[in-house]
């Protein structure tokens, strides 16, 4: 007799308990990464179906608690860089020639409806940053075309 013998394939059967729990491991996986999806899909149609003034003002909150974490020996081009990322889809100036006393941020394009609803809603922030809008204190100073600009304050 050889060490070697041909034999028909020993089939194992799978335990049902183990094909099972792989099924729903995968499905969890697959329902885990769904609600992900839809949840940040929701947030992406509630902030597309905000006015655009909310949107700003959002930006804007977001710009004063990133500079609040920005240390103040940063270079001037690095806190341009990291208060222009709040806000995506703007036309936006940044200066911050006087970091860390001030960084001021000018939004250009913005017409009327939009000025007026962004003096009302973010004419001043306040908190551990303060943001003041700069003008535009009187309604009648929005135009067609504005370019707003807000004062950023830690």
């Amino acid at each position: 007799m050889s060490l070697i013998s041909v034999h028909a394939p020993v089939s194992m059967p799978l335990r049902r308990r183990a094909k099972w729990e792989w099924f729903h491991l995968s499905r969890r996986v697959k329902l885990i990464a769904a609600a992900a999806m839809l949840l940040f899909a929701s947030a992406q149609i509630w902030q597309t179906l905000q006015p655009p003034a909310q949107t700003i003002k959002g930006q804007l909150s977001a710009a004063a608690a990133e500079t609040a974490a920005l240390p103040w020996s940063m270079p001037r081009d690095q806190v341009e860089r990291a208060v222009a990322r709040d806000f995506p889809g703007q036309a936006v100036r940044i200066d911050a020639a006087r970091f860390p006393v001030e960084i001021a941020v000018s939004i250009s394009g913005l017409d009327r409806d939009t000025c007026l609803a962004a003096r009302q809603l973010a004419s001043r922030l306040e908190g551990s940053v303060v943001v003041a809008l700069d003008g535009y204190m009187q309604a009648g100073e929005c135009r067609a075309a504005n370019a707003m600009t807000w004062h950023i304050m830690p």
